[in-house]
């Protein structure tokens, strides 16, 4: 069964000093709140842990449950259906069906006295908005008031996360400070139009009744250009604008490509990730160990270099 015989970069690792154009990009979006829907916006700033737009900061909130776990749309797909707004003072949710919610977002420029929580094994922190927001959430994604949940903030201030441990072997393009606000992993998530089209004649061959889009995968950059599918998984470094962006390692998906972005359902065959599996899954055996049976798709990202970036902006690639 065909697969990716070794996702991690190899050969010379260096900050090129030269480039070459491959594209451009075609999208940008952020997430403010982490597993909602996303923001599409015509330019960001590179933040080191979160893009940035205006008041919009990504996955600057995070929902959790009453056990205080993070909440997410693998397990309750309607919340890729809750649209977001982010001001200067104050974050409003809105949902189909309900009365729109407005919470003041506080002006705190610490952690302290904050919730404690864990993203994937990852210790971090945040501030519990209240049972308002906590009751609005819980109705709308258990049908339940009374559920527990809760929404938490993370100040734009260095994030709260551990350093990475250092893995030659796995992600030998990490470094211990490429970590986000509360996205999973890392702080930026690049994916191409080649890509999604592949994945879309892979669908087909398998015989399978589904046209993918970019939106279910949740890039923060989504880039086209002429060049063949999966590409961007051997680019060591990005330039996009003035920004350089290195790619930390490539992503591995889960349950979540399973979610309609539009519908907020989850398909009933569990695709596309059941086609994925089938053909972008670890080969080599160490990768094997640590990924299992999630696929690649797409490449996580951290910045070398802050600048803003905006849609129409060239994509070039780092050569030697």
């Amino acid at each position: 069964m065909p697969g990716v015989a070794k996702s991690a970069l190899q050969g010379d690792l260096t900050m090129p000093s030269e480039w070459r154009a491959v594209g451009e990009v075609s999208k940008l979006n952020i997430f403010p709140v982490k597993s909602l829907a996303h923001v599409e916006v015509d330019n960001f700033d590179t933040g080191t842990f979160a893009a940035e737009s205006g008041s919009m900061v990504d996955r600057q909130f995070a929902v959790l449950d009453k056990k205080d776990k993070f909440t997410t749309s693998r397990k309750y797909p309607t919340m890729s259906l809750i649209e977001p707004e982010v001001t200067q003072t104050h974050l409003t949710l809105r949902y189909q069906g309900m009365e729109d919610i407005s919470v003041k977002i506080p002006g705190v420029k610490s952690l302290d006295g904050c919730t404690e929580f864990e993203i994937f094994g990852d210790f971090c922190k945040g501030f519990d908005l209240g049972p308002e927001v906590g009751e609005w959430l819980s109705d709308v994604i258990l049908n339940d008031p009374e559920g527990g949940m809760k929404l938490l903030y993370h100040p734009k201030i260095a994030s709260s996360r551990p350093d990475k441990p250092k893995n030659e072997e796995i992600a030998p393009n990490t470094k211990p400070g490429d970590k986000p606000y509360f996205a999973d992993t890392f702080a930026y998530m690049l994916m191409s139009e080649p890509s999604v089209d592949e994945v879309n004649k892979l669908l087909e061959e398998e015989d399978v009744d589904l046209v993918v889009e970019e939106k279910r995968f949740r890039p923060n950059i989504f880039i086209k250009g002429e060049f063949p599918a999966f590409a961007e998984d051997s680019w060591a470094y990005i330039k996009i604008g003035e920004a350089i962006f290195r790619n930390a390692r490539a992503c591995d998906r889960c349950v979540f490509t399973t979610v309609d972005p539009f519908m907020g359902d989850k398909h009933p065959q569990g695709e596309p990730l059941k086609t994925l599996r089938k053909y972008r899954c670890a080969e080599d055996p160490a990768e094997k160990k640590a990924f299992g049976t999630a696929p690649f798709l797409g490449v996580f990202l951290a910045v070398e270099k802050l600048a803003n970036i905006k849609v129409g902006d060239n994509v070039l690639i780092g050569q030697h």
